[in-house]
């Protein structure tokens, strides 16, 4: 299963974030202002890859 996660150079941190609002898996959470993407939650279906205007969410390699 793919694994993805948001840069936080690039994020925003914008409280509209797309890619909470439309992850299936209400994978992404925020935390003091940040957000990351919970591997626990996340199916791996890369839709949040697409979603982020600002192209934050990124593959992980690890």
């Amino acid at each position: 299963m793919k694994k993805f996660a948001i840069n936080q150079e690039r994020c925003d941190h914008s409280p509209k974030c797309l890619v909470r609002r439309e992850c299936p898996a209400k994978a992404v959470q925020e935390v003091d202002g940040s957000y990351y993407i919970d591997m626990g939650s996340c199916r791996g279906c890369g839709l949040c890859v697409g979603v982020c205007p600002r192209g934050t969410v990124e593959e992980s390699q690890s």
